[in-house]
């Protein structure tokens, strides 16, 4: 049985690529039948190598060739004598002049079956078979999202009954949304936020297999979403002193009774300053990890920021070259400057070092957000507190504090675009509660103030009817 051909990312060529004469598609990363690893495709004896070279001063001619090769490095050898063929203008294998629906129809079938189209649309996020001008940068973590929630919408329609094998995209309805709603609402259980992203991406898979192939109608616009009900949650003082003194080698180990690794130990050095850095800043993962010492701007008197890119409207907003991005500012407050001094601001000021954990050179990426996510939640549970924080808390803490410091204008120094936001999503209503624990609605300052100002106005009238009378 041959084994099924792959491209390794360092071996990648342009215009060269595997061809499955069973799924009479190009393939990549994820087999199209299965959807699985290519390299674990069973269709290995149906893979080709076969390369693909634009015609110099064509706008869509290119050549195309299938190579009698299974070793990727003898088939990038074989792709570079064709380019030579073809820059030489030599005319012995077929041209085709393709538009992107040309090739729709002859290096693919439709797929009509449900399972064929995600596997397809699957692929095009990985921009396969996408045009240079059409193709989009996404993450892996992104597409892995949304292919999750494409395997459950196949779950669901097959614990009704479904048969996947015969089931096409046209044959959604009513009917099939009904069975999807009921299977992520009451049997999943799932929150407004992700019970609404399942739907959204659904909607997405379906626009663009109208655009691609022909026209189905757009059924899971129909479902009415749900109203996320948001509750921001701060830490208090005692919570996050106790959470600081939890964080042990010995308090960090979680055992499991299924899954791969049997034991884990969620300790690291860097916690403690993790979650402080979190609580006096009030940034995300991402940009805590990546703040840097040559960020910090700091005046004679003390006072200064700390400039912090931000990540997530970058990400959103396609923000890759330097003068389009946006960073926020942080203020340099007392706690947070020594909390600096503790981390070695005096010796690594203005250096290009991480403000956090600077000893650890790799996998600062994904890795380590996800680390301090998961530490905090194994941390946290220890103090059996009856209430279920993440290390979200951080940031809605700071938020809120800050939102009581600065009267409401929070905004100018988080970054969000409206108060809207902070209110609904970061401020914990309690804390502001106890904040106006010194208000009283007839306080004898209130009234004082009131009939000083009563007795100005009744001054200045009094002055200006004496004036005319002279």
């Amino acid at each position: 049985m041959e084994k099924p051909l792959y491209i390794p990312p360092a071996k990648k060529w342009k215009g060269l690529t595997v061809y499955c004469y069973r799924c009479k598609t190009n393939v990549s990363e994820i087999c199209r039948e299965t959807g699985k690893p290519l390299q674990r495709c069973p269709f290995g004896e149906k893979h080709a190598f076969k390369v693909y070279v634009h015609v110099p001063g064509t706008d869509n001619t290119r050549r195309t060739k299938k190579l009698e090769t299974r070793d990727v490095s003898e088939a990038i050898k074989q792709v570079m004598d064709f380019e030579k063929e073809v820059k030489a203008g030599n005319q012995k294998t077929e041209i085709r002049i393709e538009s992107r629906k040309e090739n729709l129809q002859q290096e693919s079938t439709v797929p009509h079956l449900l399972v064929n189209a995600i596997a397809r649309y699957v692929g095009s996020l990985h921009n396969e078979s996408v045009p240079e001008h059409l193709q989009k940068e996404r993450s892996e973590e992104y597409i892995e999202d949304i292919e999750r929630k494409l395997k459950l919408l196949v779950q669901s329609l097959k614990q009704k009954g479904y048969d996947l094998s015969s089931f096409r995209v046209d044959q959604i309805n009513d009917a099939t949304v009904g069975h999807v709603y009921s299977y992520l609402k009451s049997e999943k259980n799932f929150s407004a936020r992700t019970f609404n992203k399942h739907f959204s991406y659904y909607t997405s898979f379906l626009k663009w297999f109208s655009e691609e192939y022909y026209p189905v109608r757009s059924w899971f616009t129909r479902v009415e979403k749900m109203k996320p009900v948001s509750n921001p949650l701060a830490i208090s003082k005692d919570e996050f002193e106790a959470l600081l003194e939890k964080i042990t080698p010995e308090n960090g180990i979680e055992k499991y009774s299924k899954g791969v690794k049997e034991t884990r130990n969620f300790y690291r050095p860097y916690l403690k300053n993790a979650f402080r850095l979190a609580l006096h800043t009030g940034r995300r993962r991402e940009e805590l990890i990546n703040m840097k010492f040559n960020g910090i701007t700091e005046d004679k008197d003390g006072s200064g920021d700390i400039k912090v890119e931000d990540y997530k409207v970058n990400h959103i907003q396609k923000r890759k070259r330097e003068e389009e991005k946006k960073y926020i500012y942080v203020p340099l407050t007392n706690s947070l400057h020594q909390l600096l001094d503790e981390m070695g601001y005096e010796e690594m000021k203005g250096t290009d070092n991480f403000i956090l954990a600077p000893e650890v050179k790799s996998k600062r990426g994904k890795a380590m957000t996800d680390l301090l996510s998961r530490a905090f939640t194994h941390y946290y549970k220890q103090l059996n507190t009856g209430r279920e924080l993440t290390f979200k808390s951080f940031r809605k803490t700071y938020i809120t504090k800050l939102s009581v410091f600065m009267g409401g204008n929070a905004k100018a120094i988080t970054g969000h675009t409206n108060d809207r936001t902070i209110e609904q999503h970061y401020q914990d209503k309690r804390v502001i509660a106890k904040a106006a624990k010194d208000f009283e609605v007839f306080s004898n300052e209130v009234e004082r103030k009131s009939d000083l100002q009563r007795l100005r106005n009744e001054s200045l009238t009094t002055q200006k009817s004496m004036e005319v009378e002279q």
